[in-house]
């Protein structure tokens, strides 16, 4: 089986001081693994330098057999590779459906399909398109689960 993503003696930190050293793993589709450590362990930095944000001076990282490690953040995410930081960056005062409509923006996607898309991986935002998103909690959509889709040509 091909590894969705396959990390190979990865190195990263911040300046002159390390942080990773030599990390090795390899995730399969539809595969979920978890990153546990203390504070200060490094599992931000594994997942910064797996985004893009930190640059990895070691190994490499491949994402379906792409080698992305010298890439920007910005085609990672276009590629499929995404962070979400433990921090709530939305914007508390738009809507759910209008948090949403802002990170489809850049990407040059048709919104109608994208918001579909969206809805249909996580069906419990259905309900919560019209709420202001900073009334919502963190794990609020990690939870998904059948249901319609909704008209979003509002």
């Amino acid at each position: 089986m091909n590894a969705l993503l396959d990390i190979k003696g990865l190195s990263a930190g911040y300046g002159r001081i390390p942080v990773l050293h030599g990390v090795e793993c390899s995730v399969a589709d539809n595969e979920i693994l978890g990153i546990l450590g203390n504070n200060g362990m490094g599992k931000s930095t594994l997942l910064k330098t797996i985004m893009g944000i930190l640059s990895a001076s070691a190994g490499t990282i491949l994402y379906s057999g792409q080698d992305i490690t010298r890439w920007k953040p910005g085609p990672r995410a276009q590629y499929g590779v995404g962070y979400v930081p433990q921090g709530r960056g939305i914007f508390p005062n738009l809507s759910v459906l209008d948090n949403l409509r802002m990170g489809i923006v850049s990407h040059g996607l048709d919104q109608e399909d994208a918001l579909r898309n969206i809805v249909l991986d996580f069906p419990r935002l259905e309900t919560l398109l019209d709420r202001s998103g900073g009334t919502l909690s963190g794990g609020r959509t990690a939870n998904s689960c059948a249901g319609p889709v909704p008209d979003l040509r509002a």
